[in-house]
């Protein structure tokens, strides 16, 4: 009897923990959405702020353009040196690992995923690199 019911917690467990993992055709499995709902890769230029709570913000941003995935390569960092900023203000997140303080005040180049929603544009950022160490339009 004991046997059984050890078989049977078994048995749920591990059922239990591939419901979790999502089982083979789970989220971790899946690609990046594609088509029309594809959260879109861009990079954009403008004033790095810092706000309340840890937030951050860019300040007189450029109208953000579609880029390609990864880091901000040299030649991308030069012509972004050149670029005018904007008057579009766009909300920064996962800013903790880009050690925003270094950039404060700066025109920075900013690369990630552009989320728009009823709440104004957001940029999950994944890349942060200086252009400038001022910020005058």
């Amino acid at each position: 009897m004991r046997a059984h019911a050890i078989i049977i917690v078994a048995c749920l467990l591990s059922s239990t923990l591939a419901a979790q993992r999502g089982g083979r055709a789970g989220a971790e499995f899946a690609g990046p959405p594609q088509g029309p709902n594809a959260i879109p890769v861009v990079d954009t230029v403008g004033c790095l702020a810092d706000g309340p709570n840890n937030t951050w913000s860019l300040s007189n941003a450029a109208e953000p353009t579609r880029s390609s995935p990864g880091f901000s390569k040299p030649e991308d960092v030069k012509a972004a040196e050149a670029r005018p900023l904007g008057s579009q203000q766009i909300r920064l997140i996962g800013m903790v690992e880009m050690h925003p303080d270094e950039h404060k005040g700066h025109k920075v180049l900013v690369k990630g995923l552009l989320i728009k929603d009823a709440t104004g544009q957001r940029l999950n950022v994944t890349s942060l690199m200086t252009v400038g160490t001022t910020c005058a339009k």
